[in-house]
């Protein structure tokens, strides 16, 4: 089977509503264990930061595109990167955000694979970026280093086997909920029959990891139910009883 092309370089939007949605949601994923020790250690980032390359990255600009062959682990010195996938719809499905001390890249380096998902910078960003032979000589040399990144391995594994359970357990009706209440905490205002979350469809989708036009079914039935009101880039959670 042909890789998948690579992805055109997109423009991250900005002053939307999007940053603080996104903002929070980083936090509150966050919380899970898996993520609680997701970063390196001090020694491990050091030493990488010897063997590697600082590059800088303009808003929007694709690091890596899905398909596309590596050999370079990426570190996150500052700023953001989106990962995602563009599922056969045409939609960008958000499967995670790497904040700075966050590294990916190790299982395609490892295993000489082509790379996995886009990899798309947010804001201006700087990633260490680390050769294949300068790694698997780091390792080799320091068994402290490679012991960091195996537990590296083991978390995104956790989280890999954490984001199947969720799907295969929570319907995406229950995820699409679970997320408008989570906005609901941050990135919302009082209305008269209810509370007023500003949030795009858009992004609300990225946020439940499903497109947009299974999402906006969803929504629908949920307005169907009398448990919300859809707007311009806003969703009403209506109190119980106020249709």
């Amino acid at each position: 089977m042909p890789s998948p092309p690579p992805r055109t370089p997109t423009k991250s939007p900005s002053n939307s509503s999007r940053a603080p949605v996104f903002k929070a949601l980083d936090a509150d994923e966050l919380k899970k264990d898996w993520a609680q020790n997701s970063g390196l250690t001090t020694r491990t980032t050091q030493a990488l930061q010897s063997v590697g390359v600082l590059r800088t990255w303009n808003d929007g600009q694709v690091l890596l595109s899905r398909g596309q062959p590596t050999s370079a682990a990426w570190l996150v010195v500052s700023g953001r990167v989106r990962i995602s996938v563009i599922t056969s719809e045409g939609e960008e499905q958000l499967l995670r955000w790497m904040l700075p001390g966050e590294i990916a890249g190790l299982s395609s380096v490892f295993a000489q694979a082509t790379n996995p998902a886009d990899m798309v910078s947010h804001g201006l960003t700087q990633v260490l970026h680390i050769e294949r032979a300068r790694l698997i000589d780091l390792i080799g040399r320091d068994p402290v280093v490679a012991l960091d990144l195996l537990r590296i391995l083991g978390l995104r594994i956790n989280q890999l086997f954490d984001t199947l359970a969720d799907r295969g357990i929570h319907s995406l009706e229950q995820r699409v909920w679970a997320t408008l209440e989570r906005i609901a905490k941050f990135n919302s205002v009082a209305v008269p029959d209810g509370v007023m979350l500003r949030v795009s469809q858009s992004d609300l989708a990225q946020a439940a990891s499903a497109s947009r036009q299974r999402v906006n079914q969803q929504l629908r039935h949920l307005q169907d139910q009398g448990l919300i009101r859809l707007g311009y880039r806003n969703i009403v959670l209506l109190k119980p009883n106020n249709p």
